[in-house]
């Protein structure tokens, strides 16, 4: 997740699946050899189940393996699992035979079951649970057969895709919550073998893996041996070291993509959300107030902060489920005509009609209480910044107090956790509607959920209730009357939407299947 700040975007994107386009072509394939990428952001704790940072789960691709590999269009591929049968109830998953963890342990059904049941426990706090795992889920094994099954706490209409995403700990680290910080206990094609924090992390490929997912490249494995994950903050200085050859991977979304595109540089590309809003509903919070909510939106152009957010590179978007092929697995328009539209004098007239009054400095007060809000976002050189102050412009027109708290990705993550904050301008991608539901309902991160905004919406609540009980499109039209729910009542504010380009130099890749697709280039 991201406020304003282009590259850590990437992350979610990638996860979840992206596909590759353009580059120029005429080299060879070679097995070995250093790929380096940029991450706009330190990683921090690498624990795969405790993160929330969308470049730290990117990174978990290449450390821990899952039981299926989903592709861009949604499909789930063998991996762990090389066969499986499943409804909105259950599943069970045969196992590949042969898997070892990064100790040389070998990995048992009763392993990834334990790792199931490790994520399903609330105990853990972990933010897969609801997102992944459904609450209540059950997972048990035989070893002797090599198979997982697993009962869903409640109905999942995608169960394959969601339960088989999780990334698989071994045992050795699933008691060891150091050993997961550090990125230990996995049974992926990497293993960290150095982190310089704020600066670098590097991989070394595992000589004895061998049972990487079929990606459809005629069983060809040129992986790089090692894998530098190195921390660039700036887009121009990402840019600069992609032309000069010290990057082969970086995400480029701001003006400097120019020159990158007449240097005619490998790319994979999406669209994805750019910016998007977020009140906190918490109890004294002034956006616990539909009525503020609205008003706060109507004082926002956001057609110009999503231009400035964006560079001018952005579109108005019209859905909150994303897609990295342009095919979302329930395509809908349920933006236009739900979101408040830009009018300063409707906005004053409803804060005058919810009582709060314009104080003495300006800024409206109701019951000695300023309406001020607190937005944290990430201080880069891009454009976060003037985003920000341009919001706090327009918001003091209304008088609205806006306090812009710039920080890094580590420290708005801290933010959201415990609560101290009023208004997030940030995009969160989902390409399954089911991944939305914790985020939108249950408990919020302060008590132990994933309920960014503490949102209490009955009708969506009751809309994703009925649509999880069908198979999987059957209830897209259920999904797309819930996601319109969330954007009329401004749970969610959607507003820009951008072409995320990803620039390669020296390598060539797909991001839906990472590490597996890296191929280095030699002359």
């Amino acid at each position: 997740m991201r406020s304003f700040r282009m590259p850590a975007a990437l992350a979610v994107a990638a996860t979840l699946g992206l596909a590759a386009c353009g580059g120029a072509g005429g080299q060879h394939r070679a097995t070995g050899g250093t790929f380096t990428m940029a991450v706009g952001t330190d990683l921090g704790n690498l624990d795969p189940y405790q993160t929330t940072m969308s470049l730290t789960r990117l990174i978990g691709t290449f450390l821990y393996d899952r039981l299926v590999a989903v592709d861009a269009d949604g499909e789930a591929r063998p991996h762990l699992a090389t066969t499986w049968r499943a409804d909105a109830r259950s599943a069970a998953f045969t196992l590949r035979k042969g898997v070892t963890c990064a100790d040389g342990a070998p990995l048992t059904a009763s392993d990834i079951a334990a790792a199931l049941n490790y994520v399903a426990d609330p105990a853990h706090s972990s933010p897969l649970l609801g997102l992944w795992v459904q609450p209540g889920t059950r997972a048990s094994a035989d070893d002797a057969a090599g198979t997982v099954t697993v009962t869903s706490g409640r109905p999942d209409p995608f169960l394959v895709n969601n339960l088989g995403s999780v990334p698989i700990v071994c045992r050795s680290a699933l008691a060891d919550p150091r050993q997961r910080a550090a990125g230990k206990g996995g049974t992926g094609l990497y293993t960290v073998t150095e982190i310089v924090g704020g600066d670098h992390y590097t991989l070394t490929r595992r000589k004895d893996y061998a049972w990487a997912p079929d990606i459809g490249t005629g069983g060809s494995r040129r992986h790089p041996d090692t894998v530098v994950a190195r921390v660039v903050i700036s887009e121009t200085t990402a840019a600069n070291m992609l032309l000069s050859g010290q990057l082969n991977f970086a995400a480029v979304f701001g003006a400097d993509r120019r020159r990158l595109e007449a240097r005619k540089l490998f790319k994979a590309e999406s669209v994805a959300p750019a910016a998007e809003l977020y009140f906190n509903q918490a109890k004294g919070h002034p956006g616990a107030d539909l009525r503020v909510r609205q008003a706060v939106v109507r004082a926002l152009d956001l057609a110009m902060v999503g231009k400035v957010a964006t560079g001018g590179m952005g579109t108005p978007m019209t859905q909150i489920l994303a897609s990295s092929n342009g095919r979302p697995v329930c395509a809908a328009d349920t933006v236009t005509g739900n979101v408040p539209a830009f009018d300063l004098a409707a906005a004053t007239s409803a804060l005058d009609r919810a009582g709060w009054k314009p104080g003495p400095d300006g800024v409206r007060v109701k019951d000695g209480v300023r309406l001020s809000f607190t937005l944290p976002f990430v201080t880069s050189p891009g454009n976060g910044t003037a985003a920000a102050e341009l919001m706090q412009q327009q918001l003091k027109a209304a008088g609205v107090e806006l306090l812009p708290k710039g920080g890094n990705q580590i420290a708005i993550n801290e933010a959201m956790a415990n609560g101290s904050w009023d208004l997030m301008a940030m995009p969160i991608v989902w390409h399954l509607p089911t991944q939305m539901i914790p985020w939108f309902s249950g408990k919020t991160f302060p008590e132990g959920g994933s309920n960014l905004a503490g949102a209490r919406n009955p009708t969506y609540e009751e809309l994703a209730a009925k649509a999880s009980t069908m198979p999987g499109k059957q209830g897209c039209a259920l999904w797309n009357q819930a996601e319109t729910a969330l954007v009329r009542n401004l749970d969610v504010v959607p507003f820009q939407q951008i072409a995320q380009p990803v620039y390669g130099n020296g390598a060539r890749f797909r991001l839906d299947l990472l590490p597996f697709t890296i191929e280095m280039d030699t002359a």
